[in-house]
């Protein structure tokens, strides 16, 4: 993992495409000075992380395709009003309404519609992420392409 820039307020990592890797980058993110100098419940920052996680585990496993040479670029800002955090992976993207077999894109009527797609695609459980960092950060924005996504949890 490579510490590209670190001040009080901005961290930018370039994270290999592995889940070990995540998850050092997520332990070096909440010793970080952005994430220490932070006032607020331990609930907010917990849940935000959690966002964190989903997406950059979206992107080492889709994006970077587990492959520890493809990087994942991480940054994590904290200014005055919003706890925010940018994930660009190296992946062609994606299109979030053909994505059948992620929760986020279950009927209203269904709230587990997925899983049974899930099942008959032969992918194992799972399709919750996407739902969860929406839900836990107050903006989840994606580029056009989908590798690039932008979370934002504002401070009040």
């Amino acid at each position: 993992m490579q510490v590209l820039s670190k001040t009080s307020k901005w961290i930018t990592l370039m994270v290999p495409a592995r889940l070990s890797s995540g998850e050092e980058a997520l332990k070096m993110l909440l010793a970080s000075e952005v994430m220490q100098g932070l006032e607020v419940e331990p609930t907010l920052r917990d849940n935000f992380l959690s966002a964190v996680q989903e997406v950059l585990w979206n992107a080492i496993e889709h994006g970077g395709k587990m492959n520890p040479v493809q990087l994942i670029r991480l940054d994590l800002v904290h200014s005055n009003r919003a706890l925010s955090c940018f994930v660009k992976d190296p992946g062609p993207g994606f299109r979030m309404k053909e994505m059948t077999h992620a929760a986020i894109n279950n009927p209203v009527d269904d709230a587990v519609k997925h899983a049974l797609i899930r099942e008959e695609q032969g992918l194992r459980p799972g399709g919750y992420g996407i739902l969860l960092a929406t839900n836990f950060a107050d903006e989840l924005l994606y580029n056009e392409q989908c590798n690039e996504v932008l979370l934002v949890k504002y401070l009040r």
